[in-house]
């Protein structure tokens, strides 16, 4: 895409309302859970990766820390810093595609147990951990080390192993 041009063209013949217009629009569009959940797929905690810091308007090295629902913490290597981004300021490699992963057996009810500890990825995409402290028909009660207690579908949960 001609940035140089499209710009140009904005800045001449575009009222301001149609510009806000186009920044609503551009907004809304970045902000559809589903393109969130397709960069956060391809990411992991202690990645390096490219992003775009919008301060400076240049590409930068960070290193992924940590994931929310609507942005991730980077450690930027240029300046050191932690820092709050927007999954749409990653750089990611658009011939890079997501392996397809073979079809799982999910977990059911009968894999589990009372005091099983089990890890699930919340609404807010973070982990989290806990113990199995009721098993109910379709779910799973968990109480998790901060002490909220969870009602999980039994094909959410992931045992974890105790090394």
């Amino acid at each position: 895409m001609d940035w140089h041009n499209l710009m140009s063209t904005l800045a001449t013949q575009a009222s301001d309302l149609e510009l806000l217009q186009l920044q609503t629009a551009v907004e809304h569009l970045l902000s559809q859970p589903a393109r969130m959940i397709a960069i956060r797929q391809q990411l992991h905690v202690g990645q390096t990766v490219q992003y775009l810091d919008v301060r400076d308007n240049r590409m930068h090295a960070a290193k992924v820390i940590e994931f929310k629902a609507d942005q991730l913490m980077v450690h930027a290597s240029h300046d050191g810093k932690y820092k709050w981004i927007r999954y749409a300021a990653i750089g990611l490699d658009p011939s890079v595609k997501v392996a397809q992963q073979p079809k799982e057996v999910l977990p059911r009810r009968e894999d589990f147990a009372l005091g099983d500890t089990v890890s699930f990825e919340g609404r807010d995409l973070i982990r989290k951990f806990g113990k199995i402290s009721r098993i109910n028909q379709k779910t799973a009660s968990i109480v998790c080390e901060d002490g909220h207690e969870w009602r999980v579908s039994f094909a959410l949960l992931q045992r974890v192993i105790n090394v």
